[in-house]
This record gives structure tokens, C-alpha cells and sequence, in this order.
């Protein structure tokens, strides 16, 4: 793999780390989720079939173009995130861009997302404005659902993109209740019965976060807010693995497995400080970085993450060197992780049992063999909207499903969960990310209890307890031989018990004393320095007269004769 460090730059790509200005900066980002999936084609390789997803994608990307955006979305990181998912896609992926305000008004129709196409999609997305006076939801739907009808191809995954700001507002306020009820009733059931996923995408809390959350659920997509660059690209990256599912490696403490059967490797490496440096370490210690990477090496720089892509990387044990532990590894490999929540026919609900099902396969096949499956842990994280993530295992499943492991679990929360499976052997890793959206429970209906909490419990209360029999009287022999310090062990007691007001107590006392001391200090200091500073002002004073004095005695003796 020597063509790796070869001092030469990242080739042409490489000037979109250029600081040029906002042209630039767009096209750093969408370089950068390019990287952010393993899905993406190499350059020039418009036949490329994504990992994760062997059917193609119709994606039409529905862009808010109101005036309002100017206001909160002044740096337009809307047409930035466009150029971003347009650069994820791969070339039987295609692509359609419709700018919406008071209606909506198709820019672009489905155009394949090859590396000769994308300029032209580019410029689609440059040409979205924010002069419009209305935020009409429902027109910009209704124009997204027709383009795919008229214009997409049959066993093709379709999914709308919205992205806006606001609420329903057509200047009518009627209307807007009207719109809005049509789509929460209407247009919802018939977007999911043409089988087309609509992701939403608040760019402002301002947003109708409900209605785009119901959209969402309702089509079995998901919901974001992005309210900055720094978690724009984070957005995507989530937006992209639930409509893609690419293959990708675990990464813990900056290090993840490369194994024979991965061809290309693609790191998107967040920074938590703008502008930090990123490195790779390769498994043989050799340090790649954008000054120093081959023909065999894609680096692509902004200031919130850098993108890397690396052909056969070798096989071995990498390590990322970063300021952030929020990084993805999307692979290209021939051997892959599937896997399934549920049933096809079943929702997800709160407190219903759910099973989840990992297996791998490789060219198409499900892997059977015992030497692979009996030395491959699987497991799975479940982390929810709020909270900390759960960490369970999965077991082999029955004679009859060969392959597949399985875990059963329950929701205990609404909002949409990410699912992370995992396999991990000592000679290769996989993970694949499934989101699920769970609806909330109806009203008035008590959710289950937190199965993190049933299992796991806070081992707090345990710390408190202990001190309590510590400071029971039976114990402690001392008080018993000496009644004179009794008054201790009760003062002892009753500090162990309730620590929190002694300390605030001891803590507000210690800060009055300090800075009363410091006070008297500083006082003092002013004082001392101004009666010292004016006694050397006399001093000096004294001394200047003194000497004036002796030169006029001189003059006039010297003088006296003459005027005799």
C-alpha cells in the first residue's frame, strides 16, 4: 500500500478545502458527507451500487425558498446540506430539487447523480432563493409526490427530502388549519401507500417540530433539527443511514478493525474545535494526513470534519486521531451485516415486545459456517431520544433460521431511537445503524417503567446506605467507653446523612470568610500604599525646598559684594 504516502496532495478534489468563500465551504460540505458513506462511488464510477441498498434511489430534495430564511438561514446551509446529500448518492441514485414558498416550483427533475451530473445538480440547488412570502407545507408535498409519480421508476426506493424552517403559512390562516389537517389525515396514508419515505429537516426550533415529526413517523422516516453546521453534517450522516444503510465499522477510542474483505474505507472525522488537525495511523505506524496522501487516498477538509477515503486499505488494526469522539467508518465490502426490527406488517408502541435480528452475509449469502458465527459476538445499542443508551446481546436463533441472532426488547419512550447492530470477532468487525420512529403512547395511558433502570440500578442509593450502618451507634465502640464525646458520633451521623446542606453551609461560610479576609487585605494594601506614597511625596518635597534654599544662600553671597 505504498502509493498511500507518497507526499503528493489529494489531487484536484483537494481545493475544496480551499477558504474561497461560501461556494467553497458548500462544496467542502457535501465532499464531506460523500465521504460519510461508504455508499458513495469513487470518482468516475457512475455504475457503482451502493452499500446497503442494491436498488436505486429516487430522492427529491424540497427546499424551502421563503423570505424568512434569510433570518434563519443567513449562511444558506439549506443549498449546503442539498449539495451534501446529492454527493452521497452514487450513480444509479436520482435526483430532483423543487424550491418551495407559496407553492411549489420544480427546479430539477430526477436526474442520476453521476460525477458528471452532479455540477448540474449543483447549480439546481444554487438557484433556490429566500424571497418568497409564504411556508406552504402542503403545496411542497403535493409537488414532491407528483414528481416521483410521473417521473419515477418502478422498484425504486422513493424519498422526499423537506427541508424548511417554519410552519404552514399561506397568509390565510383558514387555510393554513385547513392545509395542515389535509395533510396530517390525507396526504400522509397516500404518501405511505406509494411506498415514499418523507424525511424532515427543521432548520429552527421556530419549525412546526409536530407536524414535521408526524410527517416523518407517518411515511417510516425520521425527523431532525439541524440548527448549525456543526450538527449539520451529523444530521445527514443520520438521514443518509436510515435511507441507505451502508456497511461501516465500529470505531472505540479512535481505532477500528480493516479486514481482507473491506475494498474501500471512508472516515468522516468530526472536530470539535473548527479547524483541528486530523490524522490517520495506519496498522504498520505510518501517518497519513492531507499533506501526505497518494492517488489511493481522498481527503476532503472543512472546518467541522474532515472526509477521508482510502482504496484497499490494508488489513489491520487503524487508529484516528481526533479531537472528537463522534466519527463513522463506512465500508465497501463483500461482506456484510444485515439486519431487521420487527415484523414488516407490525408498528412499533411503546411497551410492545419488539425483536431484533442480526446475521451476516457475504456475496448475498447468509453465513452459516460455525468456524465464523461461534467466534462473532453480535450485540446491539439502543439509544433513545433522551437518555443514556442500552447495551444488550444477541443469541444464536432457532435450528430453523440458521445464521440469525436474535434479541427481544421494548420501547419505553416516543421519538426516534437508533439502532445500533454490531458483529465483532478478533479478525473483523461490522456494524449496521436502523432508525425507527416510535409513536407516542394516546393520552392518559402510563408508559412502562425504563428497562435501564429495572436492570441496572443507580448505584447511588447503595453509597447512601452505607454511611447510614456506618453511623449507627451499635458499631462504633468508642462512644460507649467515652461518654463525653457522644455529642460526636450524633454530629457525625447527621452529616453523613445529609452532606449536601453541611456543605453548602461549610462552603458559604468558608466563601464569606475569604472574602471578608480578602477585603481587609486589599483595603489595607490601598491604605499602606497611599500613606506610604504620600510620605515619600513630603520626603522628596522637603528635600527639593532644602536644596532650593542652599542654591539661593549661594547666590546672594555671591552676589553681596558686587552690589557693595
Amino acid at each position: 500500500m505504498e502509493p498511500i504516502l507518497t507526499g503528493r496532495s489529494a489531487g484536484p478534489e483537494s481545493d475544496v478545502s480551499h477558504p474561497a468563500g461560501t461556494w467553497l465551504s458548500g462544496l467542502v460540505l457535501a465532499a464531506v458527507l460523500w465521504l460519510l458513506s461508504s455508499a458513495v462511488t469513487a470518482a468516475g464510477s457512475d455504475d457503482f451500487v451502493a452499500a446497503g441498498n442494491g436498488e436505486g434511489v429516487d430522492a427529491v430534495l424540497i427546499i424551502d425558498s421563503s423570505g424568512s430564511m434569510k433570518e434563519t438561514d443567513p449562511r444558506r446551509l439549506r443549498v449546503a446540506a442539498a449539495r451534501m446529500f446529492i454527493s452521497l448518492l452514487a450513480g444509479q441514485d436520482r435526483v430532483g430539487v423543487i424550491s418551495f414558498s407559496d407553492a411549489g416550483y420544480p427546479v430539477a427533475h430526477l436526474t442520476p447523480a453521476t460525477e458528471a451530473n452532479r455540477s448540474q445538480l449543483f447549480a439546481a440547488v444554487d438557484k433556490v432563493s429566500a424571497l418568497g412570502a409564504y411556508t406552504n407545507l402542503h403545496a411542497a408535498l403535493e409537488t414532491g409526490r407528483r414528481m416521483l409519480a410521473e417521473e419515477g421508476g418502478e422498484g425504486r426506493r422513493r424519498m422526499l427530502l423537506l427541508m424548511s424552517d417554519g410552519r404552514m403559512d399561506t397568509g390565510d390562516f383558514d387555510q393554513d388549519q385547513r392545509l395542515t389537517a389535509v395533510i396530517e389525515q390525507d396526504m400522509i396514508g397516500e404518501l405511505r401507500a406509494a411506498g415514499i419515505e418523507v424525511y424532515t429537516l427543521a432548520f429552527t426550533e421556530a419549525s412546526d417540530m409536530p407536524l414535521l415529526r408526524t410527517i416523518a413517523s407517518g411515511t417510516g422516516a425520521i425527523s431532525r433539527l439541524a440548527s448549525n453546521d456543526r450538527e449539520l453534517h451529523r444530521v445527514f450522516s443520520t438521514l443518509f443511514e436510515s435511507a441507505k444503510q451502508p456497511d461501516m465499522l465500529p470505531i472505540a477510542g479512535g481505532e477500528f478493525m480493516v479486514d481482507e474483505a473491506i475494498e474501500e474505507v471512508t472516515v468522516v472525522a468530526s472536530k470539535n474545535t473548527p479547524g483541528s488537525e486530523i490524522k490517520l495511523v495506519m496498522p504498520d505506524e505510518r501517518i497519513i494526513r492531507p499533506d501526505v496522501a497518494g492517488p489511493a487516498v481522498r481527503w476532503f477538509q472543512s472546518e467541522r470534519f474532515d472526509m477521508i477515503t482510502i482504496e484497499k486499505p490494508p488489513a489491520g488494526t487503524w487508529r484516528l486521531v481526533s479531537d472528537s469522539e463522534d466519527n463513522r467508518a463506512y465500508v465497501v465490502t463483500n461482506m456484510r451485516l444485515e439486519g431487521r426490527l420487527g415484523d414488516a406488517d407490525s408498528d412499533p408502541a411503546i411497551g410492545e415486545p419488539m425483536q431484533a435480528s442480526a446475521w451476516l452475509e457475504q456475496a448475498g449469502e447468509t453465513i452459516k459456517a460455525a468456524e465464523i458465527l461461534d467466534h462473532t459476538e453480535f450485540r446491539m445499542q439502543i439509544t433513545p431520544p433522551e437518555g443514556e443508551p442500552r447495551h444488550l446481546s444477541l443469541q444464536a436463533g432457532a435450528d430453523a433460521d440458521p445464521g440469525h441472532f436474535l434479541q427481544s426488547f421494548e420501547f419505553t419512550r416516543p421519538g426516534s431511537h437508533r439502532i445500533r447492530l454490531i458483529a465483532s470477532s478478533q479478525t473483523f468487525q461490522r456494524e449496521k445503524s436502523l432508525f425507527i420512529e416510535v409513536p407516542p403512547l394516546p393520552e392518559g395511558e402510563a408508559p412502562p417503567p425504563d428497562p435501564v433502570t429495572a436492570e441496572e440500578p443507580d448505584p447511588e442509593p447503595e453509597s447512601e446506605s452505607e454511611p447510614e450502618a456506618e453511623a449507627e451507634p451499635e458499631p462504633e465502640p468508642e462512644p460507649q467507653a467515652e461518654p463525653e464525646p457522644e455529642p460526636e458520633p450524633q454530629a457525625m451521623r447527621e452529616e453523613i446523612i445529609d452532606p449536601e446542606p453541611e456543605a453548602e453551609q461549610d462552603s458559604g461560610l468558608n466563601l464569606n470568610l475569604g472574602l471578608i479576609l480578602g477585603l481587609f487585605i486589599l483595603v489595607n494594601v490601598l491604605i499602606g500604599s497611599a500613606v506610604g506614597g504620600f510620605l515619600w511625596w513630603r520626603r522628596r518635597r522637603a528635600r527639593k525646598a532644602a536644596a532650593q534654599d542652599g542654591e539661593d544662600a549661594e547666590t546672594a553671597d555671591d552676589e553681596g559684594p558686587d552690589k557693595g
